[in-house]
């Protein structure tokens, strides 16, 4: 009986051994890793490279109609990520331009829109990588001299 909890023992403890001497996996460099939430990534539906604001706008109705839980036309702030708090949930809200506490379609669409314009620096109506990695290294900067996490890199 000795020999064989001994057994058991030492197995289990070769066997723990074994589990943490296996490889974790390293995570890929922020530059190498798509960004939470890369809404341009996911807008390029046609996978050329570039988003259009046709294409943003359709992505944006296709965000908002899965947020829209209870299909009222308005996304509440229990709907809003993580209930409206967070920095997803307080960005959502600045889109509330009529105060009312829910966000419309209209009002979606019309941030969507601001947002498009503002990364479309060269104005040739695209969001080009080269715009999207500026775009990035912004917000990461921002982050970084108000003290909080900056996004991932992609």
């Amino acid at each position: 009986m000795k020999k064989t909890l001994a057994a058991l023992l030492g197995a289990s403890l070769l066997a723990g051994a074994a589990y943490a001497a296996q490889e974790t996996p390293v995570p890929a460099a922020p530059q190498d890793r798509p960004m939470r939430g890369d809404f341009f990534g996911k807008a390029d539906v046609n996978n050329d490279g570039v988003v259009t604001k046709a294409e943003l706008l359709a992505d944006t109705d296709a965000r908002f109609a899965k947020l829209d839980t209870n299909k009222d036309g308005k996304i509440s702030k229990d709907e809003r990520p993580g209930g409206g708090e967070g920095r997803g949930g307080r960005m959502m809200g600045r889109a509330d331009t009529d105060g009312d506490g829910a966000i419309s379609l209209a009002e979606q669409q019309a941030q969507a829109a601001r947002r498009f314009d503002r990364l479309d620096t060269n104005g040739d109506g695209k969001i080009d990588k080269a715009e999207s990695d500026a775009a990035r290294a912004r917000m990461r900067g921002m982050m970084e001299r108000r003290g909080g996490a900056a996004p991932d890199a992609n």
